[in-house]
């Protein structure tokens, strides 16, 4: 796994670095609480919609989504543990959560549980025998009570229908066994889209009886999603769609059975006979590009490769992107017209995520688009797994710092996607465990979500497994719940981003797309570390300086034209001059500067801001400050500050110098917090006549007396120390 190319660095000896494990089980209240910001119970207001552009609650107020993804069961946690979970998530400001692979059999899902022994499965999750047409009743049971535990928290739930769902020769699927979670196949085989409904009309059609509500009646279902991280027309152009399938899928991502290629074939014939009519006119059409035996009236008009993508017309390449788009959005209007009408949902209805930010996804964004509501997922250098997919052995990361990198960066990647007038939301985001920097991640996102005006966020994950949380540690690549670091910024975030405390851009950039280059930039140009766009000259940073939006997909004309939007260099400053973004080689950093939030996320130096000034001495930190009583931080008595670094299990290591894998040695309980150590100054402070500062423990709870500021001409400094380490502080303020 070591790269001879990779840069060496120091190996730090995580196990000196002072412990702070969070508990599972905190319902403690206290002065980090965030569960005032949520509306309780979730729902009261009735249900979530659309105003203007944005996602609003019943009565019309603007709604934002400060979002967790729980996954398999850990959704699904037992009935002493529901009530607890619940009031944790609401503790740290989280007000919506994302159930997420709900479709496997219980244990793990909602899915009817096997009667096969497992000691005589195949491999498989599930008995090929057995079918998977069928909601457990235990699972529906701590389903039901987690549910109206969160709704009483004011934490609301999206639901997800298809994810990962092992379908079986039982269900009726044809060669079952082949086709994995049916990425692709879900958007036209009959049966397949049957199950969907089927499934559908199961979970949304049942009534919780702890709430008396089916849930496609229950208002604190805010989101309802169709498919999760699944594209026909991404599968075409990562040459998923061959049918040249020699045996049963090990993978998410594999070729299709060749009896699906088949099927597609035939819809791809009937598709462009019924568009054309003849050959005579197809061959017009395609100026050439017809081969002479190919005919769509006998079926045998070939669909493309990319190998052959580059050589053929426009016209050619263009029909079969459009083909494939027009299966992805006659899907998601066929279900979602079955959820409405044979169903009665009412919540907001998301088709699928604009997931792979390695392609051109804007005609896969513009399919969604038809059900009034985008989503989009990044991850900031996921782990790459050389050997076997999500082996906990054989793994790398790149292990560098987004603020390095301003054009490339999740803010920028993430923008691409928002259309105007829709509410925009980003259901699968993180900096994965254990990059030495991910406490870049979740300030920086906050902040630039907001300068955007997104309506949400779903971090990527509080947890795989309800158990695991009582293990401690921060066991997976994207396991939040253990992380001491990042569940403290979390509850700061959702203060930050709940309030909206940094401006919107004051510019929005509107980029219009023609129907030709929608098309011939799925195979001409493809984003790269500066160029997050499918406009080959706009710079990824203009998601720090404006907004910016999809205003059309079939313009007469592209815009903005290459020059049209003057972007800076260096020093990249928001239109509202609240956001600064340094970029500089190995040395990037973002400074916030609002009223009631400031903020320095980068390496050792010294930064300032209208309240703040930090000399930080760690290698690398995020250091944030916001107000807790909602004045502005020059008038406020209580402020919240975090001050994140690193996060270690206790025994980790890395496997050398790079630092780029742990392989095996992930450690264990308790986790352990680099020390965020540097100077605070403080200034600008109405009428103060003392600052004390108070290390917070575990549960949010100030520890000791706190340490008194040194003050000087109006100004108030204080230290930060390893004698004092916690990733966050309550700062106190006297007066008069």
């Amino acid at each position: 796994m070591s790269d001879d190319s990779a840069p060496r660095r120091p190996m730090p000896d995580h196990d000196a670095w002072p412990e702070f494990a969070l508990p599972w089980d905190d319902t403690s209240s206290g002065p980090a609480d965030m569960s005032r910001l949520l509306h309780k119970p979730a729902g009261a207001a009735g249900f979530v919609g659309i105003r203007d552009g944005h996602l609003c609650t019943g009565d019309g107020v603007r709604w934002r989504i400060w979002g967790q993804n729980l996954c398999f069961n850990a959704m699904l946690p037992a009935q002493d543990m529901a009530p607890t979970v619940a009031r944790r998530l609401a503790k740290f400001g989280i007000n919506c959560v994302r159930l997420h692979h709900m479709d496997h059999r219980w244990p793990r899902g909602v899915l009817i549980r096997s009667l096969v022994p497992r000691d005589q499965r195949d491999g498989r999750e599930s008995g090929a025998a057995e079918h998977t047409r069928a909601l457990d009743p235990e699972a529906l049971a701590r389903l039901d009570y987690f549910v109206f535990c969160c709704r009483a928290n004011g934490v609301y739930v999206d639901l997800n229908l298809n994810v990962s769902r092992p379908f079986t020769a039982a269900d009726g699927v044809k060669q079952a066994d082949w086709i994995g979670y049916g990425k692709a196949l879900t958007y036209f085989d009959p049966q397949l889209i049957l199950l969907q409904k089927e499934y559908a009309q199961q979970l949304l059609g049942h009534v919780n009886p702890f709430t008396g509500n089916r849930y496609a009646d229950e208002p604190a279902v805010a989101l309802v999603e169709l498919v999760n991280e699944n594209s026909i027309l991404e599968s075409w152009l990562c040459n998923r769609l061959r049918g040249e399938q020699t045996e049963p899928a090990r993978r998410t991502w594999c070729d299709i059975p060749p009896a699906y290629a088949d099927d597609l074939d035939r819809r791809w014939n009937g598709w462009l006979a019924a568009r054309y009519g003849t050959r005579a006119a197809l061959a017009a059409a395609w100026n050439g590009g017809l081969a002479e035996r190919e005919d769509a009236a006998q079926g045998s008009v070939r669909r493309l490769r990319p190998e052959e993508f580059a050589p053929a017309p426009a016209r050619r390449f263009a029909d079969e992107a459009t083909f494939y788009a027009g299966l992805e959005r006659t899907f998601y209007e066929d279900m979602a017209g079955y959820l409405r009408n044979e169903l009665g949902v009412k919540q907001v209805i998301v088709g699928t995520s604009d997931h792979n930010h390695g392609l051109n996804g804007q005609l896969h964004v513009k399919s969604n688009a038809v059900l009034g509501i985008v989503d989009t997922h990044m991850y900031w250098q996921h782990p790459r797994f050389p050997s076997a997919a999500w082996s906990r052995k054989d793994w790398l990361i790149t292990n560098t710092a987004m603020v390095d990198a301003p054009d490339h960066s999740a803010p920028a990647r993430l923008s691409r996607g928002r259309v105007r007038g829709l509410p925009y939301i980003l259901s699968e985001i993180n900096e994965p465990f254990p990059n030495d920097y991910a406490a870049e991640f979740i300030p920086t996102l906050a902040a630039y979500g907001l300068l955007q005006d997104w309506d949400g966020f779903f971090f990527f994950a509080y947890g795989h497994s309800a158990e695991r949380w009582k293990d401690g540690g921060v066991m997976g690549y994207f396991d939040m719940a253990n992380d001491p670091v990042k569940m403290t910024q979390l509850a700061l975030g959702a203060l930050v981003f709940l309030r909206g405390d940094v401006g919107a851009a004051r510019e929005c950039v509107e980029r219009r797309l023609t129907a030709a280059h929608v098309c011939e930039s799925l195979r001409t140009n493809k984003p790269d570390d500066r160029h997050p766009y499918s406009i080959p000259y706009l710079l990824g940073r203009l998601a720090l300086v404006h907004r910016t939006v999809i205003a059309e997909f079939e313009a007469e004309t592209l815009a903005p034209a290459e020059q049209a939007v003057p972007l800076p260099e260096g020093t990249i400053v928001s239109d509202t001059g609240e956001l600064c973004w340094e970029d500089a080689a190995e040395d990037g950093r973002v400074l916030v500067n609002a009223a009631r939030y400031q903020a320095f996320v980068g390496r050792r130096g010294e930064c300032a801001s209208a309240n703040m000034t930090f000399d930080l001495y760690t290698p690398f930190a995020a250091v944030q400050l916001a107000s807790l009583d909602d004045a502005p931080i020059a008038e406020a008595r209580l402020l919240l500050l975090a001050a994140g670094a690193r996060v270690a299990n206790t025994g980790m290591r890395w496997t050398d110098e790079t630092r780029r894998s742990l392989g095996e040695n992930w450690g264990q309980a308790p986790t352990r917090i680099e020390p965020v150590c540097g100077t605070l100054t403080l200034g600008g402070l109405a009428g103060a006549t003392g600052v004390v500062l108070r290390p917070l423990d575990p549960c949010g709870q100030p520890v000791g007396p706190g340490t008194e500021a040194a003050a000087a001409d109006g100004r108030f400094r204080l230290e930060l120390t390893e004698e004092n380490a916690s990733p966050w502080y309550l700062v106190e303020v006297r007066r008069g």
